[in-house]
């Protein structure tokens, strides 16, 4: 009876798993190719690097569920008199026990030393957000100067690259412009940027809420990391949690942090609205959403002044660019020769391109000023061969990624690097591969078909893709080539492969074979 009972309590937490709500491809997505995986990797170590050198000075818990006002004061000795001056200030002695009489966390208004001949009515009329200084903001500063001085000094220097434009967004969305240095913070100023919690781009979004701002996140480009339109999801969702929050910031920065809900059960908890309050109440909040508002308010207050915080910073300049759309997939290296860049400039233009070239049909491709002109020149003169070409390949079984590679006229690593895989053990029967190929590649392509058809008795061929419908009168129609599939053809005409099979009524195992010369519909009239 007690195996029965422990199999049917097993049984019912696998279905109550199956049954929570998991982001779509958040899960299973692929990794980018090499070229664009070594900057999410190279961002991801930078962002990790300093949350354990928070870890490592106090400022952040090293195991969850620490307590509520887990070393505020770290990062400043006990023997500083500014420390004390800070702990007498908030009613809290220096190992954050509170005194006899506490005053209220949050109100005190200490003068840094760097800081000196700034009044604080001065000092708070460089920010359009609310400035606290207590002990809190005062340990991110100090945090920032020592544990973690290169990674900001990196982060101050990027960050001219995307202030102007950020600056422009905010404005028009009626934000305060300070609000930059939220991405700071979550960030470093990296397009690239990744966190262990997969949440990606400047402003690190996590899918679900992305989706939710218009960002589009699939196998062949991650718009969290476009900058522009992540930055204008973000002014949007920030604007949405001030309201939310009846225009508290410093609850709307926890919320982004945390997610809206969170606050909201921390609100009912602790019953406060004033989140210096609610940071030393109750668990309700992690450490890391507590620590989060001081640290943006540090960043702030750094970045305003990075000489007298001691900071000389050699600033990079912002990219002046100019938009072109690329009406068909375009393999990135393609794109820096006859644009006259580097391979590296296409990159670091378009960040949110996952593989190594453009998704299929248009898109909108960022380059240098001065360069569209004799880029379009170019690109008019290319061929589909030359710019690319891509085959969608469904693997049998036992069939190898060296037999694939032959049958196409394509080297192993390229499938790979267009799938976003890391080795070939991740090639599985079944799986629907990517194929990059070009010219006499397409040809090969069909030479594998032919021998799969061959190896099939004539009673087990595949049946001919023929439509059950006549063709759409007055519709477009296309001549299947040798390579093409359903999918190649729908990217070409800017549809999509159900579109396809509706048109031309197919289901089932029709939907599998194309036969070269065939004519179908790809749209209607």
């Amino acid at each position: 009876m007690r195996s029965f009972l422990a199999i049917l309590l097993a049984l019912t937490a696998v279905r109550a798993r199956a049954q929570e709500p998991v982001e779509p491809d958040a899960v299973q997505q692929s990794d980018d190719d090499p070229d664009a995986q070594a900057e999410v990797d190279k961002s991801a170590a930078e962002l990790e690097a300093v949350r354990k050198a928070e870890e490592k000075a106090g400022l952040l818990p090293q195991a969850p569920g620490a307590g509520p006002r887990d070393a505020l004061h770290v990062g400043l000795d006990p023997a500083d008199p500014l420390a004390r001056d800070l702990s007498t200030a908030l009613g809290s002695g220096l190992d954050g026990a509170p005194l006899a009489d506490p005053a209220p966390a949050g109100g005190a208004s200490v003068t840094l030393p760097e800081l000196l001949g700034i009044s604080e009515e001065e000092l708070r009329a460089k920010y359009d957000i609310p400035v606290e200084l207590n002990d809190a903001v005062v340990a991110y500063i100090r945090f920032f100067q020592t544990d973690t001085r290169e990674h900001f000094g990196r982060w101050l220097a990027r960050s001219t690259r995307y202030l102007p434009m950020m600056r422009k967004v905010l404005e028009k969305e009626g934000l305060p412009l300070n609000l930059v240095y939220l991405s700071m913070i979550e960030s470093g100023f990296s397009s690239y940027a990744t966190s262990f919690a997969k949440a990606a781009g400047l402003w690190q979004f996590v899918v679900g809420t992305s989706r939710r701002y218009g960002l589009k996140t699939d196998f062949w480009v991650d718009e969290r990391r476009n900058p522009e339109k992540a930055t204008l999801a973000a002014a949007r969702y920030l604007r949405d949690l001030r309201e939310r929050f009846h225009g508290d910031w410093y609850l709307a920065w926890a919320g982004y942090n945390a997610g809206e809900g969170k606050v909201d059960r921390a609100i009912r908890k602790e019953k406060t609205t004033d989140f210096w309050r609610m940071m030393g109440k109750g668990r309700t909040l992690r450490a890391e959403t507590k620590h989060y508002v001081p640290k943006l308010i540090a960043a702030a207050l750094v970045a305003k002044h990075p000489e007298r915080f001691g900071f000389h910073v050699d600033y990079e300049q912002a990219p002046e660019i100019e938009e072109v759309l690329v009406p068909d997939a375009t393999d990135l290296r393609v794109i820096a020769k006859i644009a006259g860049i580097s391979f590296e400039q296409v990159r670091d233009l378009n960040p949110e391109l996952r593989r190594f070239c453009t998704p299929p049909g248009k898109w909108s491709l960022r380059l240098p000023k001065g360069t569209v002109t004799a880029f379009l020149a170019e690109y008019e003169k290319l061929g589909a061969a030359d710019r690319l070409s891509f085959v969608e390949h469904k693997v049998e079984k036992g069939e190898p990624i060296g037999k694939i590679a032959r049958a196409y006229g394509v080297t192993e690593a390229a499938i790979l690097r267009t799938n976003g895989m890391k080795n070939y053990r991740q090639i599985k029967p079944g799986r629907m591969l990517v194929i990059p190929v070009a010219g006499r590649g397409l040809l090969a392509g069909s030479q594998l078909e032919d021998k799969r058809a061959r190896a099939v008795p004539q009673a087990r061929r595949p049946a001919v893709l023929v439509s059950t419908k006549p063709v759409a009168t007055g519709g477009a129609t296309y001549t299947v080539q040798p390579g093409d599939s359903l999918w190649t053809i729908a990217a070409r005409f800017s549809t999509t492969v159900d579109k396809l099979k509706r048109l031309n009524g197919l289901t089932g195992r029709r939907a599998r074979s194309l036969q070269v010369g065939q004519t179908i519909a790809v749209r209607e009239s």
